[in-house]
């Protein structure tokens, strides 16, 4: 992959994640409030949130703290009243625009600072919200990347073909020549497969062509 001279890398899911879990921030903070809930109920029921709440927003641009404030109603409702969602609501929202309840995936700091040594440019492509900028900085990582491609801020989200081709326009890098990394195998492999990108699938082990589970690894697919 000698041509390559791009690598876009996923935000939530890949590069960061809630730490321990989305289902422990939320539980941690609202068990502070009083309201006496499981981690684990409120991990399953976030999963649930998010899928109803993107069944009636096609779109995070303009609306992003909206949608947010749908994912935790719907989350919460089967534990607390709807009086006392919205203050839980603010401070779960200005605690995710914060470095606080992310954790950087092993070595990827490290790995990434050695890449862009090496010549590479580097850019974050993620379907989320503007909230991403603060987190970055606040990780201190956000000076390794050329660029921050957040999807509600563009209007259109992987897999969607605009996404993909709005960062080759805007770094004018053609499709070629970048990688991108992500831990979504609809979203993030296949949307880069389908615009001619490279795409590698990050995780556990999937069966699934390029596919790796350690940052390190990219040392030696981007020499």
């Amino acid at each position: 992959m000698s041509q390559i001279s791009l690598l876009t890398v996923d935000a939530a899911g890949t590069l960061l994640k809630p730490w321990p879990s989305v289902g422990a921030v939320y539980g941690r903070t609202a068990r502070n409030r009083g309201i006496n809930v499981k981690d684990q109920d409120l991990e399953s029921q976030f999963s649930h949130a998010f899928i109803q709440a993107q069944k009636t927003s096609h779109s995070l641009k303009g609306n992003e703290k909206e949608f947010w404030r749908k994912v935790v109603e719907l989350t919460f409702q089967p534990f607390t009243s709807e009086s006392s969602n919205s203050s839980l609501f603010e401070e779960l929202w200005e605690l995710f625009a914060s470095g606080e309840p992310w954790r950087m995936a092993d070595h990827a700091a490290n790995t990434l600072s050695t890449l862009k040594e090496r010549g590479y440019r580097l850019a974050v492509l993620s379907n989320n919200d503007s909230r991403l900028r603060n987190v970055l900085k606040d990780l201190n990582i956000d000076h390794l990347f050329d660029h921050i491609f957040i999807s509600a801020e563009i209007g259109y989200e992987k897999p969607e073909v605009q996404l993909f081709r709005n960062v080759e326009a805007t770094l004018g890098v053609t499709s070629e020549k970048i990688m991108h990394l992500g831990d979504s195998y609809s979203r993030d492999y296949m949307g880069a497969k389908l615009v001619g990108w490279h795409p590698i699938l990050y995780g556990k082990p999937s069966g699934k062509e390029n596919h790796i589970s350690s940052f390190t690894q990219l040392l030696d697919l981007l020499p």
